[in-house]
């Protein structure tokens, strides 16, 4: 029986000549449309392994990344961890293209350990997502006032959920900071991650 592949290798195979730094003027505006932003990074595949050894993720945890680009952290949890589901939410049409493109690849290969993985393309501000326990969200280019709503529209969600964020969140009634990672990302080495706790959610 051969060994199985290292999840970070594999993404490194499969995004060779793939990547999210794209001129799409109609995807880039219905971003713009929502307050949120197109600019793309990206978390580099060890900072995920890291990231998920101090999550410690369970089988019955649900992981979302929130603007998901073309799918790589989705598709190494989903690899690394036998959670129940892991979803990526991508608005831009190219990117979630090449996202589902590399999720059926993974897939054909028989590497998926999540019970369930998948991309939707939708504005996370809208779409499902109460089953959440985990989230993360590649969030550096978002506005102070796009975070305070998207902190606002988490906090209805389970007490107990784990938000992980690139960009620091603004003092609030539902959010308490847990941790601070130092991990490397496209645009820097060892740049700020927080892991926030949802403590108090928000009742109306």
């Amino acid at each position: 029986m051969s060994a199985t592949p290292d999840p970070r290798t594999v993404i490194q195979q499969l995004y060779r000549e793939a990547h999210g730094y794209d001129n799409d003027p109609t995807g880039e505006a219905r971003v713009a449309a929502t307050g949120s932003s197109a600019t793309y990074g990206e978390i580099m595949p060890t900072a995920t392994a890291q990231l998920l050894e101090h999550l410690n993720l369970r089988s019955d945890d649900s992981f979302y990344d929130l603007g998901s680009g073309i799918g790589k952290v989705v598709l190494q949890v989903a690899m690394t961890v036998p959670v129940a589901r892991c979803v990526g939410i991508e608005l831009m049409g190219r990117r979630y293209r090449i996202a589902q493109r590399m999720r059926d690849e993974v897939a054909a290969r028989g590497l998926l350990r999540a019970r369930e993985c998948r991309f939707r393309r939708s504005d996370f501000m809208r779409a499902r997502m109460k089953d959440a326990t985990v989230i993360y969200s590649c969030s550096t280019a978002f506005s102070s006032e796009f975070m305070e709503r998207l902190a606002a529209r988490l906090a209805r969600l389970t007490a107990g959920l784990r938000w992980v964020t690139t960009q620091d969140v603004d003092d609030n009634p539902w959010f308490h900071l847990e941790d601070v990672l130092r991990l490397d990302m496209s645009w820097r080495r060892r740049s700020k991650v927080h892991v926030y706790r949802l403590k108090h959610p928000r009742s109306s």
